[in-house]
């Protein structure tokens, strides 16, 4: 490895322990710990670029971590675990931290009020639209039915997540004006059902301000995006609100609707006038 390469593995070994909950000095002497093996609190200091009087508290902090090993001479030395123990290690420990959240979350969240059921949320920007759409589908368990009149929407990470849903048994049920979008869908998923719809649209392109997409999911889970025609020129930009309570009212409301409309109904003769 070059000396340039070295360095920059250096410093992406640092800020990777930083972002697992090490201090910046913590992680620096860690990584020096371990590129010179076995040293005093002087010599990581030197490699590291942390004053000594830091070190001995960081590599005290390690070695309670089991990252570490101690020598009680004079001065202490210390020596870094090997690197597949200290991968081991830490592992281990963030997945007690999991499986101790995976206890205590659903637990607080069985306290939540029924009424949450109910609420609707409002998301603003293109990009969050679509991360939404995304994590929806990845909830999916028994079936995703979407209407989309955007290209944008139809983002990489979306069909993946079409796909993937398809792969587990999700019946997936796609509507769109869109030949582009229904083309797209039909490739990457044989088996989907893709429609011809226009229910929301009149044109394709779809107008500014219309309605860029509805998702059910489960027969519970809605969200609904329209365009941004305050969008900055040449970007495209949503709006959305969505709910995951079946007993929302705006579920109730657009679930036939868009079951009509993708499931069959929607008109395949290339007329873009409403059904």
């Amino acid at each position: 490895m070059t000396e340039y390469a070295q360095d920059d593995a250096v410093g992406e070994t640092e800020s990777a322990l930083e972002t697992l909950g090490f201090t910046e000095y913590e992680s620096k002497c860690f990584v020096a710990a371990t590129r010179i093996g076995t040293g005093t609190a002087k010599e990581v200091s030197e490699v590291a670029d942390v004053p000594r009087a830091r070190v001995y508290d960081c590599m005290d902090a390690l070695a309670e971590r089991g990252l570490v090993d101690v020598q009680e001479s004079k001065p202490k030395r210390y020596r870094a675990v090997r690197p597949e123990t200290a991968i081991a290690t830490l592992r281990r420990a963030f997945e007690q931290r999991f499986e101790r959240l995976d206890e205590l979350l659903p637990a607080l969240h069985s306290t939540a009020r029924e009424s949450e059921d109910e609420e609707v949320w409002v998301i603003e920007g293109g990009a969050d639209v679509a991360e939404r759409m995304v994590s929806l589908v990845e909830d999916a368990s028994e079936s995703v039915v979407v209407a989309v009149g955007a290209e944008g929407l139809l983002s990489t990470e979306l069909l993946a997540a079409l796909v993937d849903a398809g792969d587990r048994g999700v019946d997936v049920t796609l509507g769109s004006p869109g030949e582009p979008i229904r083309d797209r869908v039909q490739d990457a998923i044989p088996d989907a059902s893709v429609q011809e719809t226009w229910t929301w649209w009149e044109t394709f392109p779809i107008r500014p301000g219309a309605v860029s997409s509805v998702l059910l999911v489960d027969g519970r889970a809605l969200l609904v995006s329209s365009d941004d025609p305050g969008s900055l020129p040449g970007r495209e930009g949503h709006r959305a609100v969505w709910t995951d309570g079946a007993n929302t009212p705006l579920v109730g409301l657009l679930r036939p609707l868009l079951e009509r409309a993708v499931r069959g109904e929607a008109q395949t003769t290339g007329d873009p006038s409403p059904v």
